[in-house]
């Protein structure tokens, strides 16, 4: 059975839980709702829920443990990518490539559990829920997620965006330098709010940057998501920078 959209029963369900997940409001080891549960949310069966969890676990987003439930999952591959943040607004600078930015979403939210834990701040501690997207030729080649602290930032949500990278203006904000991150890369599906952005497929491959990124007195100023479509290439050096 499909919905008038074409998009199947399943799939909905499963975008649903994607969208959680990549949101952040669902982290790492939480237990999902429950089968019932979900059944009572969409209005659909027992197999269309199961379906799209199925989905989602060959996917690597869920794991399922017997007689406790489903749960989200760790990230299956993930290679360590150095202690340096790397900025894309200057790699792409750096390759001559001329792009824009379009803020699509800003908004002062409550920090969740997780977001709140890598932040090292207080759970419901304003954060800054940021959504960029950035286009070269016409054509989506990255979309950023991020999460910023506004007691440690404040004002960044005022902050002319669209023309300064986040990097740029949380520097302002705060002061200070820019000096660490942590990093990971993994790769996942697009799924469906992230395809509409970037024009592709549910289904299309895309590759996920995961930084935290601190300040040289040690205070967490970002937790973001940058993602790549295929084929898309960045190549940059990340630079620390220090005071004399």
């Amino acid at each position: 059975m499909s919905k008038a959209n074409g998009e199947t029963l399943h799939g909905t369900v499963s975008n649903y839980i994607r969208s959680k997940i990549f949101a952040k409001e669902w982290g790492t080891g939480e237990r999902i709702p429950s089968e019932h549960s979900l059944m009572d949310l969409f209005d659909v069966s027992r197999g269309t829920v199961r379906k799209a969890i199925k989905t989602l676990v060959d996917e690597g987003l869920l794991q399922q443990e017997h007689g406790r439930g489903t749960f989200v999952s760790e990230p299956h591959i993930a290679h360590p990518g150095g202690d340096r943040p790397f900025s894309f607004a200057a790699s792409l600078q750096q390759q001559g490539i001329t792009f824009e930015t379009e803020v699509l979403s800003r908004e002062r939210i409550g920090a969740t559990l997780e977001v709140a834990e890598h932040l090292q701040i207080k759970e419901g501690d304003p954060v800054l829920k940021l959504r960029r997207v950035r286009r070269a030729g016409g054509k989506a080649i990255m979309v950023l997620d991020s999460w910023t602290p506004l007691n440690v930032c404040p004002g960044i949500e005022d902050m002319p965006l669209e023309e300064m990278s986040l990097f740029d203006a949380v520097e302002k904000a705060t002061g200070a330098h820019i000096a660490v991150s942590q990093m990971a890369y993994s790769a996942r599906s697009a799924g469906k709010d992230l395809a509409s952005v970037m024009g592709v497929s549910e289904v299309s491959p895309v590759l996920n940057l995961e930084q935290l990124i601190f300040l040289d007195d040690g205070r967490a100023i970002e937790w973001g998501d940058t993602m790549l479509a295929a084929g898309q290439t960045i190549v940059g050096t990340a630079h620390q920078r220090f005071e004399s």
